[in-house]
C-alpha cells in the first residue's frame, strides 16, 4: 500500500512540474509575458515567480536568471534526466519531505505558550551568572534512566556563552537535578547542574532584552510540545522492525 501512496504522489508532483516546463509538454497560457523556445510564462505566472526574487536582483536580472534556469532545464529534458530513477527519486523525496514541513509549521502555528514574568526574571538572573554542569553520555536511554555504565564530563562557562538548547534545559531544572535524557550522537545525555556563581562586576551582561529572550523561550517551549506530539504519534502506531 505504501507504494500506492508513492506512486500518487510522483503523479501529483510531475503534473504540477509538467505546468513550469520541466516535462516536455506545452501547456497553452493566456497573456504570455516570456517565452523560452516551446516554454511560455504567462504574465500571472511570472507574477508569482517574481515575489522569489531575492533583494540583491532587480527585476531584469531576474528575467535573465529565469531565461538561464528554462535553458538548463530545456537542456537537461533533451538529454532525458527527466527520465531517470535519480530524477524520480529526488521528486519523491521533495514530495515527502514538503509534507513533513507544511505539516510541523501548521502544527507550530497553531500552538500557543506563554512565557511569565517569573521565567523572564529567572533568565534575567542566570544572565550574569558563571555555571559549573555535568554533562553525562549514555550508549541506550536504559542507561540513561538508570543512570549507568556513563561516561560524564564537567563545563564550566558563563550562562550567556551556552547553546540555546542547554540554556533552556537549564532553566527548567532545579538546581542539583539531573536532566531527563536528551537524544544525542550516538546515545542519550544528561546534564546535571552543580553550581552557579554570580560573575564579577567587570564581567556582567548589562543588556537584556526581554522582547528577544520572550521569543527565544517562546520558540523552545513550542518545540517541546512538538516533540510531544510526535512522540504520541509514534506511540499510538503500529511499528515493526526487523531485528
Amino acid at each position: 500500500m505504501r507504494y500506492v501512496y508513492y506512486i500518487i504522489a510522483i503523479v501529483i508532483v510531475l503534473s504540477g512540474l509538467t505546468a513550469y516546463g520541466i516535462f516536455d509538454t506545452k501547456v497553452e497560457l493566456s497573456k504570455p509575458f516570456l517565452s523560452v523556445n516551446d516554454r511560455i510564462i504567462s504574465k500571472d505566472e511570472f507574477a508569482a515567480m517574481l515575489k522569489s526574487k531575492p533583494d540583491y536582483m532587480s527585476r531584469d536580472q531576474f528575467i535573465e536568471s529565469v531565461i538561464e534556469r528554462q535553458l538548463l532545464i530545456q537542456q537537461a529534458i533533451k538529454q532525458e534526466v527527466n527520465r531517470e530513477e535519480g530524477f524520480r527519486q529526488s521528486v519523491e523525496d521533495f514530495y515527502e519531505q514538503s509534507l513533513v514541513n507544511m505539516l510541523l509549521e501548521r502544527k507550530r502555528n497553531s500552538l500557543v505558550v506563554d512565557v511569565t514574568d517569573d521565567e523572564l526574571e529567572k533568565y534575567e538572573n542566570f544572565l550574569n551568572t558563571h555555571v559549573t554542569i555535568t554533562k553525562t553520555r549514555y550508549q541506550t536511554l536504559e542507561d540513561a534512566k538508570a543512570k549507568r555504565n556513563g561516561k560524564s564530563e564537567i563545563i564550566e562557562t558563563r550562562f550567556i556563552d551556552l547553546p540555546d538548547d542547554l540554556k533552556f534545559i537549564i532553566l527548567n531544572m532545579p538546581q542539583g537535578n539531573v536532566s531527563s535524557p536528551e537524544p544525542s550522537v550516538n546515545g542519550y545525555v544528561t546534564y546535571w547542574l552543580s553550581h552557579v556563581v554570580e560573575n564579577d562586576s567587570t564581567a556582567k551582561e548589562k543588556s537584556f532584552d526581554m522582547k528577544k529572550v520572550s521569543i527565544f523561550l517562546q520558540g523552545k517551549k513550542k518545540q517541546e510540545l512538538i516533540d510531544e506530539w510526535t512522540r504520541s504519534i509514534r506511540e499510538s502506531a503500529q511499528i515493526w522492525r526487523e531485528k
